[in-house]
């Protein structure tokens, strides 16, 4: 090999720049060599896959793309909170790509939208026949009833001079009170059974048929309770003033209902009552009530509820004699007015092999604690 003194400066240069351009290709094995030793090493290892951003088939992604869109408008906490601007980033880019959202649902059409469904059912609403029509029960004030010992309730049947105006250094005047502390509300049970096959419970969520049913048994319930509440009612020994006649039709009609409401609005305690519930009797005839002309007098609201003017009078179906009842109405103080039910109780029993017992069971009462407030209300056609 020729030593470096056999060339000139100019010749070495070319030598090296010459050495270094043969080298460029990697050597045997990865090694690249350049005039400073080695520049890139190339060794076979594991592919790392990176999980998209976000995914759509239940499959693992790196974040949620519904997680992202509550941060983004800060609502993922109760009360909300501050939104969060790197979600915001995420979702809007990915929103915008090309191959971002359109992409991932490109493939997805009503054609196969039953494959990404369950294959059943099994949520259904908390009470698909929910208990309904009960008015005297919403007329009256009602509580919960946690057992079924009997209650021992006050019966005021005289009240008078219960307050005056005082004067200085002289006592009270003793105000005239009569109670009765002997009424008993005796609770009562209600109870009921339906008997479903197990192939029934089993075809299906049973869920689904366990609440059909025991909305069924409420709607009965409710009208066990409705029918106990106006018997209660009918029982009342009521003063030969609270018991009020109504009598004909449109006009006629009109002016006995005048005749009751107007002076309400002007008795000491008139304002106080307000619950007035329909017996099929008075209330049909007051529903038609009309003037010559044909114009109804009456406006109907919301489950057939009627508006007289200062009252809003209810139809109660407990009431009617068709279903039980006495025939007449009431309009009374819901203060005085009690009604009480226990939470009803809901269970399976599955004694048999073949069959399951859907059953419900409570109790329910009812009392008045001032008969004085409770006007009855007798109609009859002439």
């Amino acid at each position: 090999m020729p030593s470096t003194g056999d060339f000139n400066p100019e010749q070495i240069a070319a030598n090296w720049r010459a050495l270094n351009a043969a080298e460029a290709a990697p050597a045997a094995g990865g090694l690249t060599i350049n005039d400073i030793g080695p520049r890139q090493l190339n060794i076979p290892g594991p592919v790392v896959t990176e999980q998209p951003l976000y995914r759509f088939d239940g499959q693992p992604a790196q974040r949620s793309f519904l997680t992202d869109l509550l941060d983004t408008a800060g609502v993922t906490l109760p009360g909300g909170r501050d939104p969060d601007p790197n979600a915001r980033n995420y979702a809007l880019a990915f929103m915008a790509h090309p191959d971002g959202m359109a992409a991932s649902f490109a493939n997805i059409t009503k054609a196969n939208v039953a494959t990404l469904n369950p294959t059943q059912r099994s949520d259904v609403p908390a009470t698909l026949l929910p208990a309904r029509n009960r008015p005297l029960w919403d007329a009256c004030s009602n509580s919960p009833l946690t057992s079924n010992l009997s209650i021992t309730t006050p019966r005021v049947t005289d009240a008078s001079g219960m307050a005056n105006a005082h004067t200085e250094g002289d006592e009270p005047t003793t105000a005239t009170l009569t109670i009765t502390a002997s009424d008993i509300a005796a609770p009562a049970p209600i109870s009921g059974k339906a008997s479903l096959s197990r192939t029934l419970i089993d075809y299906g969520p049973p869920a689904l048929v366990d609440q059909i049913v025991f909305g069924l048994m409420l709607q009965a319930w409710a009208q066990v309770v409705e029918a106990r509440i106006a018997a209660m009612l009918d029982g009342l020994s009521l003063a030969a003033g609270n018991i009020v006649n109504l009598a004909g039709m449109d006009d006629d009609l009109r002016g006995d209902w005048d005749d009751i409401l107007i002076p309400l609005a002007t008795a000491p305690d008139g304002g106080l009552l307000t619950s007035l519930v329909l017996a099929g009797e008075a209330y049909g005839p007051t529903r038609r009530a009309a003037d010559d002309s044909g114009r109804r007098y009456y406006r109907v609201g919301p489950g057939g509820v009627l508006d007289l003017g200062s009252h809003l009078a209810a139809p109660a179906a407990a009431l009617t004699a068709a279903n039980g009842g006495g025939g007449d109405s009431y309009l009374f103080n819901p203060a005085v007015v009690h009604a009480a039910e226990m939470t009803n109780r809901f269970t399976f029993l599955s004694a048999a092999v073949s069959y399951v017992d859907v059953c419900i069971w409570g109790y329910s009462t009812a009392w008045c604690s001032q008969p004085a407030d409770v006007y009855r209300l007798d109609y009859s056609a002439s």
